[in-house]
């Protein structure tokens, strides 16, 4: 792989080739789709995922951000899609097999937070993840989302009233 990702400048304004992105970030991308998926065999097809997108369609990344900030992005809205689709999967399950699809007591805690996540907009799931799992500042993911930290409040009293609704209805 020697394709070069569009808009990414070195110090020298050469552009950086995706493998050398790969060796250098790819650790990143599985540590966080692990840490939101819950699987490592599902992390490692995140990876594949993100960085198969990036040889298809180099020019996605802009330079607006660090890569690493743009494969955070890429990486927790592929989670997040992989989420919102064993949701609909179990859904489907349930109604053509009637049967209770749910996993062990054990993990009906992660399941429910995962379950969150793929109803919530995806706005309001990545504000939900940054807050929570990475516990991130207002002002730090004010900066990600590129809003004020005014707004970011705003979206946690979001997420966490659409969370107690979610609670009640269950």
């Amino acid at each position: 792989m020697t394709r070069k990702l569009a808009g990414e400048a070195t110090p020298d304004t050469e552009r950086v080739d995706l493998d050398r992105i790969y060796r250098d970030h790819g650790h990143v991308v599985v540590r966080r789709a692990r840490r939101l998926l819950g699987d490592e065999a599902e992390a490692s097809e995140v990876l594949q995922e993100v960085f198969l997108s990036l040889l298809d369609r180099p020019g996605q990344f802009e330079g607006r951000s660090a890569v690493t900030t743009f494969l955070y992005a890429m990486t927790t809205n592929a989670c997040l899609n992989r989420l919102r689709n064993r949701r609909r999967r179990a859904r489907l399950l349930a109604d053509v097999v009637s049967v209770d699809v749910r996993p062990d007591a054990s993990h009906e805690a992660s399941l429910d937070a995962a379950l969150l996540l793929a109803q919530l907009p995806e706005r309001l799931a990545r504000v939900a993840i940054y807050y929570y799992l990475d516990e991130m500042t207002h002002e730090e993911i004010a900066d990600v989302l590129g809003v004020s930290r005014r707004q970011v409040g705003n979206l946690v009293l979001r997420v966490q009233e659409l969370a107690r609704k979610a609670a009640r209805a269950a």
